[in-house]
């Protein structure tokens, strides 16, 4: 046997084979040339994102400090996208800064600056920005890894898919909106629409946007990974091909809007002086406190919407609770550098995925991207076509808007569409998360018509079809048959509320008003699959025992749980247990027993009892023909005396004997595996015990015991075997009889499965 020490070098060398091998994957030609396509493409977007959060958010009275804002979201840039890359659930993602927490942080620090633009150090402006900033970063970093480490990251997938839809959808347009202010730093809306129709305007966007649907028909035509590198390598290479044909620098491109604009020059990362605790006004800080904590759920709502649509984009299953996690240690990091922040890109990850880069490495390279920029100056970055980039970005959206609101036409019901349709208009006209609420609404409202329509009754039950496991006599079941009509169940599911209730009292009362019908004495509830009942369920209840009251009949709750109980005594729909009313409502364990109560009153009417505690020979006048034949059967069984509470057999015993009930009363049932017993059947005077395992010749598969003082009669194996030698026209008849009986209890159990199939 190998030693501990050789183990661990066997596991040592293995984790590094894996690794190896790990690497190998990664490092292969083909798969690497489309890691670096994708990680300096999307690495140039992530820079670009970076700088224009940050000079949104260092606008205004704090624009001659964007430098400032730019290092700090560059660094930002760096930390989440390693972070992601690392510790994402899957391959390919991809971060970038985020314009929807990064609005409300400007808005925090416009205010911050106008509250201390009358003082006379900018420092303690610029200082408590910056702190505002980290502090934002690291509580939305600890609020994502506490989510995602305690699991609550899977309640998104809560949200319904219409809204889901719907979110992609308004991603699509403001991605699209996006394009267009890259290209024209213009945005595209009504107001601006005669500036982006200018010739100078059209120069701009029209090359870009022609970019972007030409790589929406040729990807869609065409799955080669190589498709979308090549086409990009082509677009860029033809701009400066006829930048270069028309004469026109580099200097004069970036004044005409066709490149970017230049970067501040050398290195822009500062280092943490700037964020000076001393210089920090923290009253103004704690004074937006709401809108910081704003930012922490919108980062997390945002994030969550994101993984879910870069599920659904890639078809790749994501694990929700390590992207929180993965984010979280990012944004925190970050946060202690003073970053903006940062998170899983829906545009950009997809980009990647369309490109073919489906490797951690992408993530990487848009960090050493970012890094670049940050550290030696992005110069180099200035040489890439708005047009393109534009393109690439409104591709995005042209791809999500063709899905979304195309072809989701002809997929998704009229009115799930008409939600993406209503989140899309939302969005467009008023804000993102106003989209995404509205949707939510208007799905949760449609939810709560749709269900209440459902019927709250799994199964509608009569008293004639539907018995309890209580064996009777032929008399009592003729009996039962006939008069079972006034016992009405009905086996409830779902949640209870005020439209699923109020449907059910509606059935109810419309049996209890129907003439052609035996009228009703019982109504069971059965509770087994009720999930629950809200404050609206119970007054339809009180509203049940009130209708209980006028016709008359008496209420069974069945299988009630506790919780659900409670809320029905709260709200008087239960008997009270001190009152001396007549007894309305009845509780039981179960279904079974409540039938059994129900079956017991109506018996309990009629004169069938003179025959109870007849001797047995009397009972089988029904099984044979002749009295000699009686007294012949009488001859092979023998009397048993048997005290309560004791077991005739159990599960796994030898079936020897059979018992005919002529006094007292047996209970069969089964132990189940939490160590709990059901109940099978419950056999009184008259009846068999262990007839089908005793016939089967078998071990017995059920326990059976009796339940009070019992007088049994018992048949053996090989009395049964004597019988049918000595006596044949005797056992035949006997036999007989047990056909008929196995028979009856078959033609029950379908008509019971009829009526639970309607």
């Amino acid at each position: 046997m190998a030693t501990e020490p050789e183990q661990l070098n066997v596991a040592k060398r293995v984790r590094r084979s894996s690794i190896v091998a790990l690497v190998q994957h990664e490092l292969h030609p083909s798969r690497l040339f489309l890691s670096v396509t994708a990680g300096v493409i999307l690495g140039v977007i992530q820079v670009t994102l970076a700088v224009s959060m940050a000079v949104l958010i260092f606008s205004g009275e704090l624009s001659s400090y964007a430098s400032v804002g730019i290092g700090i979201a560059l660094f930002a840039s760096v930390v989440v996208a390693i972070a992601i890359a690392l510790l994402s659930s899957i391959q390919g993602i991809v971060s970038q800064a985020q314009d929807a927490p990064a609005v409300i942080v400007a808005a925090i620090a416009s205010t911050i600056a106008a509250e201390l633009s009358a003082t006379t150090n900018p420092a303690i402006a610029v200082s408590t920005v910056v702190t505002m900033i980290a502090l934002t970063s690291i509580l939305t970093g600890l609020s994502c890894f506490i989510l995602g480490f305690l699991k609550l990251g899977d309640l998104v997938r809560f949200i319904p898919y219409p809204v889901i839809g719907g979110f992609l959808a308004g991603t699509g347009w403001l991605l699209l909106q996006g394009g267009f202010t890259v290209m024209t730093n213009v945005p595209l809306d009504l107001t601006q629409l005669s500036q982006l129709l200018q010739p100078n305007s059209l120069m701009l966007w029209v090359p870009g946007i022609s970019f972007a649907v030409l790589l929406l028909v040729v990807l869609r035509r065409f799955q080669n990974a190589f498709v979308m590198p090549s086409l990009l390598a082509g677009a860029i290479a033809i701009f400066h091909l006829v930048l270069w044909l028309s004469g026109m620098s580099i200097a004069e491109a970036q004044t005409a809007g066709l490149l970017l604009s230049p970067f501040p020059e050398g290195g822009i990362w500062r280092p943490i002086q700037w964020i000076t605790l001393q210089q920090t006004d923290w009253s103004l800080i704690l004074g937006e406190a709401g809108k910081i904590v704003s930012v922490v759920l919108l980062t997390i709502s945002a994030l969550l919407l994101n993984s879910s649509g870069i599920e659904l984009a890639t078809r790749r299953d994501i694990g929700l609770n390590q992207e929180l996690q993965a984010a979280g240690i990012g944004n925190f990091v970050a946060g202690l550098g003073g970053g903006i922040i940062c998170f899983h890109g829906l545009g950009t990850s997809v980009l990647g995925h369309k490109i073919g880069a489906k490797s951690r490495l992408t993530g990487l390279l848009t960090a050493v991207v970012s890094l670049s920029a940050l550290t030696i100056g992005a110069d180099m970055l200035v040489l890439f076509p708005k047009a393109v980039l534009g393109g690439l970005v409104a591709l995005l959206g042209l791809d999500f808007l063709v899905e979304w609101v195309y072809s989701a036409y002809f997929k998704l019901p009229k009115v799930d569409y008409a939600i993406v349709i209503l989140i899309l208009l939302v969005v467009g006209t008023i804000g993102f998360l106003e989209g995404v609420g509205v949707g939510l609404v208007v799905a949760i409202a449609l939810f709560v018509i749709n269900y209440s329509q459902v019927n709250v009754a799994k199964h509608t039950l009569s008293g004639a079809t539907y018995q309890s496991n209580v064996a009777r006599t032929t008399y009592q079941t003729r009996l039962l048959r006939d008069q079972g009509e006034q016992i009405y169940v009905l086996e409830l599911q779902g949640f209870l509320f005020f439209g699923t209730s109020n449907t059910l009292l509606e059935q109810i009362r419309q049996r209890a008003a129907n003439p052609a019908l035996i009228p009703l004495r019982f109504v069971i509830l059965d509770f087994r699959a009720v999930n629950g009942l809200d404050s609206s369920a119970v007054l339809s209840f009180v509203k049940l025992r009130q209708l209980a009251e006028q016709h008359p009949f008496r209420l069974l709750f069945t299988h009630l749980y506790p919780v659900m109980e409670q809320q029905l005594r709260q709200g008087n729909c239960l008997d009270d247990p001190d009152s001396d009313q007549p007894q309305l409502t009845y509780l039981f364990a179960d279904l079974d027993h409540g039938i059994e109560w129900c079956e017991n009153q109506i018996l309990g009417a009629v004169s069938w009892k003179r025959r109870r505690n007849l001797p047995l020979n009397l009972h089988l006048d029904e099984l044979f023909s002749e009295a000699e034949q009686v007294s012949g059967f009488m001859e092979y069984l023998n009397k048993v005396e048997v005290a309560a509470g004791e077991t005739l057999f159990q599960v796994g015993d030898r079936a020897e004997s059979l018992f005919f009930v002529e006094s007292g009363q047996v209970t069969t049932f089964l132990t189940l595996d939490n160590d709990q017993t059901r109940r099978l059947q419950t056999i009184g005077v008259g009846n068999l015990v262990g007839v089908m395992d005793f016939y089967l010749q078998s071990t017995h598969q059920i326990t059976a015991t009796t339940d009070v003082p019992t007088k049994l009669y018992r048949l053996s194996q090989t009395a049964w075997q004597q019988m049918q030698q000595e006596k044949p026209d005797v056992a035949n008849a006997f036999r007989e009889y047990v056909i008929r009986l196995l028979s009856d209890r078959l033609s029950n159990a379908y008509r019971s499965i009829t009526d639970l199939l309607r």
